[in-house]
């Protein structure tokens, strides 16, 4: 009987030797999957950082302006008052009453980008108006550095500023230099050559 017990009291202890080990199987199995997806939510948080509010994936990146190369404009000296004989005639839509010239003389792409010519807007009574301009295609905008004068010398414009150029309009003619003739199709000044064969060809 005595060894009976000792029998029947070791089953037990199989049995919660067994139990022990099941939990420390299932312990280990637990952590597994944890350690698994602490690991796939590290690999796909970059892919969740590019969603926006509403869970859609984002079609741009965030712009980092301090990595962009800021523009700045070039040092200008003014030219020589446009001559007739160096006139080259701007043609225009047929519904404008106005005449534009650029002065081959002064053109110019500098280092900035800008394009910069003398323009003579002359009107239908054949009064002209003399300007010294820049013209910059990638943000589509002017700038007056100086006006003609009677005497035919340039008068600086105090405070220059850089201009949106103004949008289709009847004597519109800035933005038929910016449209066809000053910019090329990826809104690059064209090269003084390249305008003077475009106007007169």
């Amino acid at each position: 009987m005595h060894g009976a017990h000792l029998l029947y009291t070791a089953r037990p202890m199989q049995g919660a030797t067994r139990f022990t080990t099941w939990r420390i199987g299932e312990k280990r199995f637990f952590f597994a999957r944890l350690l698994l997806f602490m690991a796939v939510f590290t690999a796909i948080s970059p892919l969740h950082a590019k969603r926006d509010a509403y869970g859609m994936e984002k079609e741009y990146f965030d712009f980092d302006e301090s990595q962009v190369e800021q523009w700045k404009e070039s040092e200008i000296a003014l030219p020589p008052y446009p001559r007739d004989e160096n006139l080259l005639a701007v043609p225009l839509p047929v519904t404008d009453t106005l005449k534009i010239y650029i002065d081959r003389a002064s053109l110019s792409r500098g280092p900035d980008r800008v394009a910069r010519f003398s323009l003579v807007v002359e009107s239908p009574s054949g009064a002209r108006s003399v300007f010294y301009d820049g013209l910059r295609c990638e943000t589509r905008e002017y700038k007056t550095y100086a006006i003609g004068s009677p005497e035919q010398t340039f008068t600086p414009v105090k405070d220059a500023a850089w201009r949106p150029i103004p949008r289709p309009a009847n004597n519109a003619f800035r933005y038929q230099l910016y449209q066809h003739y000053i910019c090329d199709t990826h809104a690059s000044a064209r090269t003084p050559e390249d305008l003077v064969r475009l106007l007169t060809q």
